[in-house]
Parts: structure tokens; C-alpha cells; sequence
């Protein structure tokens, strides 16, 4: 490994619009959320406000960049095609690595509309950079051009002795309900998983919409099978778990086989500041080498938007 690796985690940037949305609005739940956008959503998230953060990303010079979903509203084509460039704004297909949030769930829609304008940020790396053990804990690549589905996840990068896992909570829900599952499926490849990576001390970071830990959410807004999850982490572990969806900054821990496994949700990436507890920020981690205790180095930097300025600058306070 390097003697560093930096990477930013940003999220729930919400950052499109649903004027002109047209008759895909009047689809189910989306009349709710067309409503809630419009007398309330659309004035708590600022484009320019993520185009400052953007410029301030690309200006730390980081390795790699994590989003953890919710970049649209409910899910138009519209939102994904003006998130698409957003995402190219910020960096690469190779360099950004993305998972899906609820609102990019929020019906059930074709992934030809939908995920597919993301492909290239949703999936993992190809199968033939891995061993044959972890070849067969992960689900076969997703075809050219084809965004991951929901039964391909977990996806895996790895860059160096960095292994990220991309896993996918965000399934479509009723009206009134943003909660999300993982399913049994996906918690049991996650499990081989991180004991493959861990053998191979690898630092793994997952990264995940949902909040994990079990406290201050409510049901209709949790991770539903969050147990298992948590389960999942105390046998296997992890060295660091990133999710959004909260809109604030959350710092937990659940117990691990050799430690405690930080959990950290990020603030909203555009937020305008509407509640002194919602400033938009990301956060940035410096993941360093084992040193005689066999354990990574992990520390983080808060950074967050400066109005006065119109620009993003460090933000005092710990997260590790």
C-alpha cells in the first residue's frame, strides 16, 4: 500500500429538478414526492452549492471519490440524465464510485431509464482482478453499457490494499415509506466477503444508503433488515461503514470481532443550510498502512459550504 490513500465521501445531493416533468409525474408515489418538492425539497438543495463542493473536491486532490445515492427526486429520467453529468463533473467512471439511494428507488422504474445513464459509476471492478475465492462470492458482471441490479449487489473495488463495497438498500417502497432492505441474499455474499478481504488485510470500507447503526431512525425510514447487518459486522467486521440519507452527520460504532466498526453518515452535499444541524457538507478519510498493532491508520477531515464565501473550506470537529 502507499503510504496514504485519501478519499471523499459525499451524498444526498438532490441537486435536479421536476419542472417539466410531465405526465411521468402523476406515476404513484411520485405525486407525493412531485408535491413535497415542490412546497418544500426544491428550496432546501442549491446546484451551486454542489458545484462549489465539486470544484473543492477536485481542488484536495483525493484518490477516490464515494457517493452514497440520492441524487435525484423520484427518479425521472430527466433527474438521472442532469445527475449523469453531475457525476461526470466530479470525476471518472474509474475514479467515483457510486451506490444507489431511495429517491433513485423511488418507483419501480426500467433500468434503461433509470440506473443504466449510471453504469459505469455503479459497478465494481471486473471479475478477473480477483482470486477464485472471491469470484465466487460476487455475482457475475453486469453486461456493457448495463447498470448493476439489485440481485448483482454487493459490488467491490479495490485500489491498492483499499477494498470498497458498494451495497444496494434502495428498493422501490409505498407512499409515506423510505425505508430499505438488503435482503438475505446479499448480507450472506457481504459476509464472505469481508472475510475474504480481512484475511487478505485488505482496509474495507463499505458503503451503503441507509443508516446502520440501531438507534434514531424511524421504521418507516431504517434499514429494515439493519440486524442482520449489524450481525454481519460483529463476526466479520469492518475498518469504516458510510452511508447518507439522514441529511445530517451521524458518528456510531457497533462492535466488531477485533474492535468497534465506525459507522458515519454525511450531511447532504447541497444543502442551503435550512436547519443549524443540515449545513452541506463531505467528508474526506486518509486511510494509512498497518502499523505494529496490524491495524490501519484511519482519519478524516470535515468539510463544509462557507456562504459568505461560496466556497467549501475544513470544518472544525472529529469524526474518527
Amino acid at each position: 500500500m502507499s503510504a496514504e490513500i485519501r478519499f471523499a465521501h459525499l451524498s444526498d445531493w438532490h441537486a435536479t429538478t421536476l419542472a417539466g416533468g410531465g405526465p411521468a409525474l402523476l406515476c404513484g408515489k411520485r405525486i407525493s414526492g412531485w408535491a413535497s418538492w415542490g412546497l418544500n425539497r426544491r428550496r432546501h438543495h442549491d446546484p451551486e452549492i454542489l458545484a462549489a463542493a465539486i470544484r473543492d473536491v477536485q481542488a484536495q486532490g483525493v484518490e477516490r471519490i464515494l457517493v452514497t445515492g440520492d441524487l435525484t427526486h423520484v427518479s425521472l429520467e430527466s433527474e438521472f440524465l442532469a445527475a449523469a453529468k453531475q457525476l461526470e463533473a466530479l470525476g471518472s467512471p474509474e475514479r467515483v464510485f457510486l451506490v444507489p439511494g431511495n429517491h433513485d428507488c423511488y418507483v419501480s422504474t426500467p433500468a434503461e431509464v433509470s440506473w443504466d445513464h449510471w453504469a459505469g459509476y455503479l459497478s465494481g471492478d471486473a471479475l478477473s482482478t480477483f482470486d477464485a475465492d472471491l469470484t465466487a462470492s460476487l455475482c457475475a458482471a453486469p453486461g456493457a453499457g448495463l447498470a448493476p441490479r439489485y440481485e448483482d449487489y454487493p459490488m467491490l473495488r479495490i485500489v491498492d490494499r483499499l477494498a470498497t463495497i458498494g451495497l444496494c438498500s434502495s428498493i422501490p417502497t409505498p407512499i409515506f415509506r423510505a425505508g430499505g432492505a438488503l435482503g438475505a441474499e446479499q448480507l450472506d455474499r457481504l459476509e464472505r466477503i469481508l472475510g475474504l478481504l480481512g484475511k487478505r488485510g485488505l482496509c474495507r470500507v463499505v458503503m451503503i444508503h441507509h443508516p446502520v447503526a440501531a438507534k434514531g431512525e424511524p421504521v418507516r425510514r431504517a434499514l429494515w433488515d439493519g440486524d442482520a447487518l449489524r450481525g454481519v459486522l460483529s463476526r466479520v467486521g469492518a475498518e469504516l461503514v458510510l452511508h447518507g440519507h439522514k441529511h445530517r452527520r451521524r458518528i456510531n460504532r457497533v462492535p466488531g470481532p477485533i474492535g468497534e466498526v465506525p459507522i458515519i453518515g454525511v450531511p447532504s452535499t447541497s444543502e442551503v443550510g435550512s436547519q443549524p444541524e443540515k449545513p452541506a457538507q463531505y467528508h474526506i478519510y486518509s486511510v494509512r498502512a498497518p502499523t505494529g498493532t496490524g491495524l490501519f491508520e484511519l482519519s478524516a477531515e470535515i468539510r463544509g459550504y462557507d456562504a459568505s464565501r461560496a466556497e467549501f473550506r475544513r470544518v472544525a470537529g472529529a469524526l474518527l
